[in-house]
């Protein structure tokens, strides 16, 4: 007698609540700075934009979108190491494309690692630059540094500089931020620092400046590792274009751990990355 094989249910939907401890896990063991706050924000903001992969009821894959004024990102994009090389990414890819498209983004960003980039190219995008992330940990000062005080987020104004910088308003994501970082500010704001907690570890970003005074970016920087333990583990993803940003690090003694690559979909707009000293998450948002 022959035996007849159950058909596997393939198939991609939209990403729910129950569904972030999988989408996590697997993150984690690749090793990806991410937590569950993270996720709750993209579904929480954009809950038709987030997508799951799913194979004989597993979750092997999924993709998460964000989207700001005109512009959006991709983020979170990954497939189970075992259920690679079988056309999974290509396809959550072209979902999460499909879906921005509807709702009309110009822009379409990502971070990309290397051996991804043909990836992405089949699908339109375009290498822009090189965005190196950092790690370090708080250094030890004396009493009598001169730093800056913490101030209640001045949304409006960190705002206001961000879109001059990225040339899109990206309100929701400022204010996501702003609700779980420190912020340190200096005059309007013509710069601005926010840090706060991934899991275990610390990152910082956004840390945005505008002007010609580039002294302020360190007096940012500092007032925050003056506040940090000397023992947690910080990162941030700079965009190498922003020799500033590398020789302050370096200074305090950050180092490269990788690079990843800042690509584009659609017609680049004039991002001033030379007073973008970091961005405001790691890889997903922005």
């Amino acid at each position: 007698m022959l035996s007849l094989k159950k058909a596997v249910k393939i198939y991609i939907r939209y990403m729910t609540e129950k569904d972030l401890p999988a989408v996590l896990l697997m993150t984690t063991e690749e090793g990806w700075i991410s937590d569950l706050i993270e996720f709750q924000t993209f579904i929480e903001f954009n809950p038709f934009g987030c997508f799951v992969y799913v194979e004989a009821g597993k979750i092997v894959g999924s993709i998460m979108t964000f989207q700001h004024t005109q512009s959006a990102w991709i983020g979170n994009f990954i497939v189970s190491r075992e259920y690679r090389g079988k056309g999974i990414g290509k396809k959550l890819l072209s979902r999460a494309i499909e879906y921005l498209d509807k709702k009309k983004k110009k822009q379409i960003y990502l971070n990309a690692a290397y051996e991804a980039k043909n990836l992405y190219k089949k699908f339109g995008f375009k290498e822009v630059i090189r965005v190196n992330r950092w790690q370090g940990k708080a250094v030890r000062f004396t009493n009598n540094m001169e730093t800056l005080q913490e101030i209640i987020p001045d949304i409006l104004g960190f705002v206001k500089l961000d879109t001059s910088l990225w040339k899109d308003e990206r309100f929701c994501l400022i204010s996501q931020r702003s609700s779980l970082c420190h912020s340190y500010s200096y005059s309007e704001p013509s710069g601005f620092l926010m840090y706060g907690n991934v899991g275990n570890i610390i990152t910082i970003g956004p840390w945005e400046l505008k002007g010609k005074d580039k002294s302020i970016a360190e007096k940012l920087f500092i007032s925050a590792l003056f506040k940090l333990n000397t023992k947690s583990k910080i990162f941030l993803d700079v965009p190498s274009i922003n020799k500033k940003a590398e020789r302050i690090l370096a200074k305090y003694k950050f180092k490269i751990i990788r690079s990843s690559l800042f690509m584009c979909r659609g017609r680049l707009l004039k991002i001033c990355f030379s007073e973008i000293f970091s961005f405001a998450t790691m890889g997903s948002m922005g």
